[in-house]
């Protein structure tokens, strides 16, 4: 997997009507968001971003795609967009909901519940940090599997 290299968004830009707080998570394929819709409400916002295919400068908003990767661009874009319209019609308590997924700055965004709290590799690192054994206590990894099963 590519390592995210494009620019994040700017804190403070309006886009599709939710305003971006900050970011919060890269992967290979997209950058994620903390943003606030208009009634004030967190929401997490998904952009397909793939680095290996795309560039995006500090300042730009549109990602700029080689010629010989357009092809390959635009089916990933078709996909990211068909998912979250698969997303969204999944209403179950352990699936972090899909509220809302447009096109704009020639990509796509999914608007997703923000979950608060702190990630599994957090939960993992400070309990190293701090020297507890075991890094995950065997009642609460099958406590997550249940759940993790009960949302497949």
């Amino acid at each position: 997997m590519a390592v995210q290299t494009n620019a994040a968004l700017p804190d403070g830009i309006e886009i599709g009507g939710y305003r971006i707080v900050k970011k919060i998570a890269v992967g290979g394929f997209s950058i994620v968001y903390l943003a606030e819709d208009n009634a004030g409400n967190s929401v997490a916002i998904k952009e397909y971003m793939p680095a290996a295919l795309a560039r995006r400068a500090a300042g730009e908003l549109q990602p700029t795609v080689a010629p010989e990767h357009v092809d390959l661009y635009r089916i990933g874009l078709k996909c990211f967009f068909d998912e979250g319209r698969a997303l969204a019609s999944i209403v179950h308590p352990h699936v972090v909901r899909v509220l809302n997924f447009f096109r704009a700055h020639e990509t796509v965004y999914l608007v997703m519940g923000y979950e608060h709290g702190r990630s599994l590799q957090d939960h993992i690192a400070r309990r190293k940090k701090k020297g507890d054994k075991p890094l995950i206590a065997e009642a609460a990894v099958r406590r997550m599997f249940a759940h993790v099963m009960d949302a497949l």
